[in-house]
């Protein structure tokens, strides 16, 4: 389902010139060793798996600590937390500006479309939450449960929805969707790319009984980050779902 959008990258022979493979080592045509051009894009795509396992290795130690420390369980520290992640997304989106700034368009923009996603986002919260309870479980883990950190705080529904529906469907579709996924698809093909993005998205909530339907909302936003070449779907299908659990909070 994925090879509909997955662009085929080529290179040039060294010695005739004629289109080949990124990683093959002989010419199709002349059949002249590439081992100048394939070396490049090895050293290349080991400077891409560096980059991303930075990215990662922040986002975790970020999300372990708030998680696991209960020093960093205040208000003033979940904002110092937030504002991390956030950076640290827009930060890594931006040092590979080149490739990932034409995620940022919305070059098929359709209401009705828009629409179908939100009403999908809703329904799967709605159904998530109630499997949940079946199993007698919290509903959703510590992303989207902030209710006792804002208890005491003014207008605490706002802050709420602000810290679990907005912020995270922007910054986590920037990080994830945008600058991880980006970079996995220039060094796997796009099915593994998609799949390995959905995990590492998982793992990083720390929450063992939600991979069930973490792994499979993170397989859907990267689908539709593919075939729909932007990010502005996923982050609004991610917004409603979001939301939805926020309500559940709320109401």
């Amino acid at each position: 389902m994925f090879n509909e959008q997955e662009t085929v990258r080529t290179s040039l022979c060294t010695q005739c010139g004629a289109s080949n493979g990124v990683n093959v080592k002989f010419c199709s045509s002349c059949g002249h060793k590439q081992t100048e051009t394939f070396n490049s894009q090895t050293a290349h795509n080991w400077e891409l798996l560096k980059q991303t396992a930075l990215f990662y290795c922040i986002y975790i130690l970020v999300c372990a600590l708030s998680s696991f420390v209960d020093y960093f369980k205040t208000i003033g520290w979940f904002l110092v937390i937030e504002i991390i992640i956030a950076g640290t997304a827009v930060i890594f989106f931006a040092y590979n500006w080149a490739n990932c700034k034409k995620l940022l368009r919305w070059p098929s923009f359709s209401f009705p479309k828009l629409a179908a996603y939100g009403a999908f986002a809703m329904t799967s919260a709605l159904l998530i939450h109630y499997i949940a309870n079946w199993v007698n479980v919290i509903v959703f883990s510590r992303d989207y449960y902030y209710y006792s950190i804002f208890a005491d705080s003014p207008g605490s529904a706002y802050l709420i929805i602000f810290f679990t529906a907005i912020t995270p469907a922007l910054f986590e579709e920037l990080g994830f969707r945008g600058y991880l996924l980006q970079s996995l698809l220039n060094i796997a093909d796009t099915g593994q790319a998609v799949f390995i993005s959905a995990f590492l998205f998982a793992i990083i909530h720390l929450s063992f009984i939600s991979l069930f339907w973490l792994i499979p909302f993170a397989l859907f936003l990267g689908y539709t980050r593919v075939k729909e070449n932007t990010i502005w779907y996923g982050v609004f299908f991610h917004f409603c779902f979001n939301l939805t659990a926020c309500l559940f909070e709320l109401l």
